[in-house]
């Protein structure tokens, strides 16, 4: 049997109707709207509020989902790791040097006075810290809430999912479990909690390293990739072919 199809023309005319239909449509729901204004919303890991803008040190790593907010202080090579916030919008923040803000974690202080967090201290991934001190080589607990007022001493341990109630002054090298503290740490759980904080210092550089990858960078990577797909250095090298790769003319 003959089929029939229709004339190109038809397609274009209804093509023609749909695109003036949509448009009428689109300025009588702007209409109904009324008066509006389109907002540009962009992530920004860094960002100034009022008169305040952070001073973060040049060998600090600041991950691409982090927020550093206002009057914050970072010395170097301390940590903002990814979704971590670290607010200093009603309250100043400080954070010493080698010292880390896990995922997730928030240190946004809401009451009066100033966050002090001091040097080679790790806050846990989800934790919460008010208006709180914390002293050098403490360790807080992923999940773990530190109330206004509190105070963690030097080399103190606050276990996962703990809660430090306001005013709280946990003691030095002191392990606090729950809502008490328990006992002294011992020499061997002070060191691996310090070779914790160390380890993750020193991570900053791999993740800084591919996060602030420019252009060059990354088509450097294609071209690795491409070249690693069909030889290796050892091949290379032990023909005698290694200065003529593919490699050696990227570089």
């Amino acid at each position: 049997s003959a089929s029939f199809t229709f004339p190109p023309t038809i397609f274009s005319m209804l093509s023609s109707a749909l695109r003036s239909l949509g448009a009428t449509l689109e300025k009588a729901g702007q209409a109904l709207a009324g008066s509006s204004r389109e907002v540009l919303s962009r992530h920004r890991e860094v960002m100034a509020l009022k008169s305040h803008a952070p001073s973060i040190h040049r060998t600090c790593f600041v991950a691409p989902s982090a927020n550093v907010v206002g009057n914050v202080k970072l010395a170097e090579k301390s940590s903002i790791w990814y979704g971590a916030i670290v607010r200093g919008d009603l309250a100043s923040i400080s954070i010493g040097s080698m010292s880390s803000i896990a995922d997730k974690a928030t240190i946004s202080p809401m009451g009066e006075g100033s966050v002090q967090i001091g040097n080679r201290v790790l806050v846990g991934q989800g934790a919460v810290v008010g208006v709180a001190t914390i002293h050098d080589d403490a360790v807080i607990g992923m999940g773990s809430t530190i109330g206004d007022r509190a105070v963690i001493e030097s080399g103190a341990y606050i276990a996962p999912g703990s809660v430090v109630a306001s005013g709280t002054v946990v003691p030095k090298a002191k392990l606090f479990c729950g809502e008490q503290v328990l006992r002294d740490l011992t020499p061997a759980e002070s060191a691996r909690l310090a070779s914790s904080v160390e380890s993750l210092c020193f991570l900053r550089l791999e993740h800084a390293a591919e996060v602030y990858k420019d252009v060059i960078d990354i088509e450097q990577d294609k071209s690795d990739a491409k070249w690693m797909e069909e030889r290796s250095l050892d091949y290379d090298s032990s023909l005698g072919l290694l200065k003529n790769n593919e490699r050696a003319q990227v570089w």
